[in-house]
């Protein structure tokens, strides 16, 4: 396969990790910001919004280079993609059920894109936070 196919996905610069720190805090005073502005907003649109950031911010991490990028490495960060999409395949369906049994249906206003790329994202970032911990562990 050719180094510059479609699948070849290029990694941030460790700098964009700095940029990723701001969309975590930054939607906490936006919504809070929007509470006083428009005090008739629903909740649901206040959740939204951080799901939305928090998301975009845990990916940005999930794409950023590591200091020694290695084959240890690489490995990790595919491993995580996959557990990270394992994780919210049933992480989702919990939701589902949730959802059936406390409104007698699967889908609710909150179970949206934003809450799943949430989760995505998040799941990924631990699994490699915790794949990273594991090695450096065992090395010592």
């Amino acid at each position: 396969m050719e180094n510059k196919s479609l699948f070849n996905v290029p990694l941030l610069s460790t700098g964009w990790k700095k940029i990723a720190y701001i969309f975590f805090p930054l939607p906490v005073l936006l919504v809070i910001g929007l509470a006083f502005a428009n005090p008739t907003m629903d909740p649901n649109e206040a959740a939204q919004i951080l799901y939305g950031f928090w998301a975009i911010g845990f990916g940005i991490l999930n794409l950023s280079r590591e200091k020694v990028e290695d084959e240890m490495i690489c490995t990790f960060r595919l491993q995580a993609f996959q557990t990270g999409f394992y994780w919210m395949i049933w992480g989702l369906a919990a939701i589902m059920v949730i959802n059936y049994v406390r409104y007698d249906r699967l889908t609710s206003e909150m179970f949206t894109l934003y809450l799943a790329l949430f989760l995505l994202n998040l799941y990924i970032f631990a699994a490699f936070q915790l794949q990273k911990y594991q090695a450096s562990k065992n090395e010592n």
